[in-house]
């Protein structure tokens, strides 16, 4: 099975001998913290870290932080509750708990380079991840979760800029259990056991039955003599009406005043993570 597949149909993943599986929507705060490590793009990091693997500028980005003194950023740590989610370690424990869940090792004789990630696995064998290979991780765990990825030749102003005017109209409160109880009326499934649904799941049915729901209000509006610039915009009950320019939707997730949910203790948490290099 293909990895779009497996994806689509919520399936773990095996790649560089771990398992990667879809995070549950028990887990969707967690999912928020981690989701700006998952998402962000590399371009958008200073020079000098475009020559380095992803997780190797992050990791370096927040040691030298601490060393001068200054707030680290959160990525590297955002990044390690990524892949402890995926790889469903320390599950029920808190996020600083499941992020040092790892050992960092790193150069000896140059602290601020990332050489590997050690941890135990659910079945009590030593994994290691090394930074080249965090990179296709990122892409899987991206696609099993319903996180865009930008191309790495696109603008980060461009993106930023965007995602500020959608940011910007917002007017709702994208509340976590209002969409998983609205899915529960709408399916007749309880929450409980929609808590146990992937993610991605749980965001696909939302967007069907909002498909659905515009595509009866739409045929309403036609049949009462409203008109679009551009035509109906959802003429079909089940497949999206294809858009000119980006089509990008607001995402759910976020606060309404569209702050991303801050890793508790992020800088307390990198210290921890580092006491112990080898």
């Amino acid at each position: 099975m293909s990895i779009q597949k497996a994806c689509a149909r919520y399936k773990p993943i095996e790649t560089h001998g771990l398992t990667l599986y879809p995070i549950k929507v028990l887990n969707y705060t967690e999912f928020l913290i981690a989701k700006a490590a998952i998402e962000v793009m590399h371009q958008s990091l200073p020079v000098a870290m475009m020559r380095v693997p992803l997780l190797s500028a992050l990791y370096q980005m927040d040691y030298e932080a601490i060393l001068n003194d200054e707030p680290p950023s959160g990525l590297f740590s955002r990044s390690l509750l990524a892949l402890a989610l995926s790889l469903r370690l320390g599950e029920g424990e808190s996020v600083e708990t499941r992020m040092r869940m790892f050992e960092v090792a790193i150069d000896r004789e140059n602290p601020a380079k990332l050489l590997r990630l050690r941890f135990i696995d659910g079945n009590g064998n030593e994994q290691e991840i090394t930074p080249a290979a965090y990179s296709e991780l990122r892409k899987i765990i991206a696609a099993q979760n319903g996180v865009k990825l930008e191309s790495d030749l696109a603008n980060p102003n461009l993106v930023q800029a965007e995602k500020d005017m959608q940011s910007a109209a917002m007017t709702l409160d994208p509340n976590i259990d209002d969409l998983i109880c609205a899915v529960s009326s709408l399916s007749g499934v309880e929450e409980s056991e929609i808590d146990e649904w992937p993610i991605l799941k749980l965001n696909k049915r939302a967007e069907s039955y909002r498909r659905i729901l515009d595509y009866i209000v739409c045929g309403v509006g036609e049949a009462s003599g409203t008109t679009w610039k551009e035509g109906n915009p959802t003429p079909h009950p089940f497949f999206a009406k294809l858009r000119n320019g980006s089509g990008v939707l607001p995402a759910m997730g976020g606060r309404a005043d569209g702050e991303t949910p801050q890793p508790p203790q992020a800088a307390t948490a990198i210290r921890e993570i580092t006491k112990n290099l080898s």
